[in-house]
């Protein structure tokens, strides 16, 4: 499949739920036996054949598009209304980490090919920051079937890491230490070659 045609992030990212998928648990996302990332499947809400690959494909073109009228629609997709009560309450309780670099940190272990990492960051995503559902099921499969270096999988993992980089990201490469400065270089040098390619 080459388009979804005019379908929003938020109708795409439903078209997980015809991709065969193993876990009881939110976090632990599996293709089921005998599928892989290029299995087709009939997605009957938009009535055309399709694959994991495909989603991920469209939602990196959505990604890539930086008209500023997308931003808030895609953090209305990552995140539910509801985090900034949990970041309230967060900051009530004395919680020091930036809990905006949970998700953002999930993307840069990804790319680094820390998957144990990967889970602990998506897990608290889920239930700290209220991702939806849906992404993070797909989010899941990424981790749990180690799809980190998967071209297209990548491209997904490096917009997602610029469309949520914290703007203060750079003054705490020092704090965070040098498993931080390792990855935020890595990132910073594949989202520039992304950005070439895209232009």
């Amino acid at each position: 499949m080459n388009s979804f045609g005019k379908l929003r992030l938020s109708e795409i990212l439903k078209l997980i739920e015809y991709i065969p998928i193993t876990g009881s648990l939110p976090n632990n996302g599996k293709f089921a036996e005998n599928t892989t990332i290029d299995s087709e499947f009939y997605f009957e809400s938009i009535q055309r054949n399709g694959s994991f690959r495909d989603i991920v494909r469209f939602i990196n073109k959505e990604l890539a598009k930086e008209e500023e009228q997308y931003w808030k629609m895609k953090n209305n997709i990552l995140l539910l209304e509801a985090a900034e009560q949990r970041y309230t309450q967060l900051r009530e309780i004395g919680c020091s980490y930036p809990i905006e670099y949970i998700l953002f940190d999930f993307c840069l272990a990804v790319l680094d090919g820390d998957y144990l990492d990967a889970g602990l960051y998506l897990a608290h995503s889920f239930h700290i920051l209220g991702l939806s559902k849906s992404f993070n099921l797909l989010l899941s499969v990424i981790v749990n079937e180690q799809l980190a270096f998967c071209k297209d999988v990548r491209e997904l993992v490096i917009l997602l890491a610029r469309s949520i980089e914290p703007r203060n990201a750079e003054k705490y490469i020092d704090i965070f230490g040098s498993g931080f400065r390792k990855r935020y270089k890595m990132y910073k040098e594949e989202e520039q070659e992304l950005r070439k390619k895209i232009k």
